[in-house]
């Protein structure tokens, strides 16, 4: 039997049982310090983008905490958030009490074709496993005219893996003693050329933004925002 250790080992029961219960905790520690300071900037440019849909129909695909309503600077008038973790609506809701909220999955998004003005989508596709068929949805429900609005971690670069060892990696370790690094690599399925590489299939990227740091290298910064616009529609 091979016992050679793998850079990335499959976390084991026990902490994946731990991380179900920690990740809320994570999820809103992020916003502070030096990380929160480059997530939140990612909100405001998804925020800035998303300003022409303001009054339109816009669903946030994986809304958490509902930490994009309290950093976008956007008073959305339809906004959807749509999450697969209900206690995470629970909370967006009990901060957010005016604004709507679906129980649902981004593998089959509950809204009919061309039905949505503008998908957001902050901090998730990275978790997605079956992210082709999420982006099949979200083609979809777009309207023609609609855009999808992203930003991600900038996974398989060294700043944002650098910038993880030094911050989220020992917060968690030593707060809930779990192995942190087996944990990032089950949970962050995507890297940001997996993400890209599968966004080309059904859309066309007309913008990307790099953050904290603007030059255009995924290694050379921690967070990207994409503007993506739906390949042509064909009628059937």
């Amino acid at each position: 039997m091979n016992n050679k250790k793998t850079k990335y080992p499959t976390p084991s029961q026990h902490d994946l049982d731990v991380w179900y219960n920690a990740s809320p905790d994570l999820i809103d520690w992020l916003y502070t310090g030096i990380t929160g300071k480059f997530q939140l900037k990612g909100h405001q440019i998804i925020g800035s983008w998303s300003k022409i849909f303001k009054d339109k129909i816009i669903l946030e695909v994986g809304c958490g905490h509902g930490h994009h309503l309290k950093y976008s600077n956007q008073d959305y008038q339809s906004y959807l958030g749509l999450d697969i973790e209900i206690k995470y609506l629970f909370t967006l809701l009990s901060r957010y009490p005016n604004n709507s909220v679906i129980n649902g999955d981004a593998y089959r998004l509950p809204f009919q074709n061309h039905s949505v003005d503008c998908v957001l989508s902050i901090y998730n596709f990275e978790h997605l496993r079956m992210l082709n068929l999420a982006l099949e949805e979200i083609y979809r429900v777009l309207k023609p005219d609609g855009m999808l609005l992203l930003s991600i971690p900038a996974e398989g670069g060294f700043l944002y893996g650098l910038g993880r060892s030094l911050t989220s990696k020992p917060y968690m370790e030593k707060k809930y003693g779990i192995d942190y690094d087996a944990i990032v690599h089950y949970e962050h399925c995507n890297t940001y050329h997996d993400i890209v590489n599968h966004l080309k299939r059904k859309f066309r990227i007309v913008e990307r933004r790099f953050l904290p740091f603007y030059f255009p290298s995924v290694h050379l910064n921690a967070i990207v925002c994409m503007r993506a616009q739906p390949i042509n529609y064909i009628s059937i």
